[in-house]
C-alpha cells in the first residue's frame, strides 16, 4: 500500500482496485470509458499505466490479464505486471505485459541481506 499512498499524496493520483475480480474489472472499464469521453476534465491527467501483481500478494488473486491487455490496447495505457509471487518459472505473463517486473531478493538470498529486482520491456 505504500505505492498507493505515495501516488495519492505526491503523484498525479491513482485508482485502486484491490482484488482484480470481475467486478473490479467492470469498474475499471467504466472508469476508462468515462476518462476517454470528450467531457473529461482537461486538468486531470489521463490514465497512463496500470500496475497489477500476478498473482497478488498475499491473497493470490489473479486478474484477467487478457482482458487487461485488451483494455490497455483500446485505451492506450501501459500494462505493468509484477510476477514476483508466481515467478517467471511458473507463470508466463510476458505476452500480456508492456513491462514485466519482479523482486529477486528472495531468489538471491533468503537472509534478507541483499536486494535485487528485474524489469523486462516487451516492446
Amino acid at each position: 500500500m505504500e505505492t498507493y499512498d505515495v501516488l495519492k499524496s505526491w503523484g498525479p493520483g491513482c485508482h485502486f482496485f484491490g482484488y482484480g475480480t470481475a467486478t473490479d474489472m467492470d469498474k475499471l472499464e467504466t472508469l476508462l470509458e468515462q476518462e476517454s469521453e470528450s467531457q473529461r476534465d482537461p486538468t486531470t491527467p489521463p490514465i497512463l499505466t496500470l500496475f497489477t501483481e500476478f498473482p497478488s500478494n498475499p491473497l493470490l488473486h489473479s486478474s484477467d490479464v487478457l482482458r487487461l491487455r485488451n483494455l490497455a490496447d483500446k485505451y492506450n495505457f501501459l500494462l505493468v505486471i509484477d510476477d514476483t509471487i508466481g515467478t517467471f518459472a511458473n507463470v508466463d505473463v510476458l505476452p500480456y505485459a508492456d513491462i514485466l517486473v519482479s523482486s529477486l531478493t528472495k531468489i538471491f538470498s533468503g537472509s534478507a541481506n541483499v536486494m535485487g529486482g528485474r524489469y523486462v520491456y516487451n516492446f
